[in-house]
């Protein structure tokens, strides 16, 4: 993890929620993620690399980059008739995704003395599924995901949502995110940052 921020911010009274990005933050699941949606775009004719939907994905909701990389294609499927198949598709590819263990204890370790959050611009079922699966459930005072906005990251909607369930300022919470949309939509919310790379 990389901060700009001192340690010492973490005293009590400085700080007092910990919110967390899932994807890419809390989890690996960027290549479950790619092939789910790379097999719901095969069956909707739209042939794409897991690779190349990994770049274009980037943090970013299924709004964002489905209708890019639909753009000029004969589509058997609307954009959101390919996101809920890749929904359908999800929990069985997402067996396996591999955890921050490092980032998780913290978030663990924690609860006695933060408040905690999860933020990802994901839907609900596939988050549920991650958090079900990874013995994440319970982890957090609550959860925002992508259902719950109409603006996504890089927008700060999702993370001033999370502040005002939490009843708090977004001053007093650190977000930890890997990408550069979610860095931006935690500091235009008025949040510090750690940006996290999990190896």
């Amino acid at each position: 993890m990389e901060s700009a921020m001192p340690l010492v911010s973490l005293q009590r009274g400085a700080i007092v929620a910990l919110l967390f990005d899932l994807d890419g933050t809390l989890v690996d699941s960027a290549s479950a993620n790619a092939r789910a949606y790379a097999v719901a775009l095969g069956e909707a004719g739209v042939a794409i690399e897991v690779a190349e939907l990994r770049a274009k994905i980037g943090g970013r909701n299924w709004r964002q980059f489905l209708p890019e990389i639909l753009e000029g294609k004969q589509s058997k499927a609307s954009a959101k008739a390919i996101a809920e198949r890749k929904t359908q598709l999800y929990p069985k590819m997402a067996a396996g995704v591999r955890l921050n263990e490092g980032l998780l204890a913290l978030a663990r370790t924690s609860r006695d003395r933060f408040q905690t959050a999860l933020v990802t611009t994901a839907s609900r079922q596939n988050t549920m599924a991650i958090v079900n699966q990874t013995g994440m459930d319970g982890l957090f005072d609550t959860i925002v995901t992508g259902d719950d906005v109409l603006r996504h990251k890089p927008d700060p909607e999702a993370y001033q949502l999370a502040a005002s369930r939490l009843g708090i300022d977004p001053i007093q919470c650190i977000a930890f995110e890997d990408s550069l949309t979610g860095i931006e939509s935690a500091r235009a919310a008025g949040m510090h940052v750690v940006s996290v790379r999990l190896e």
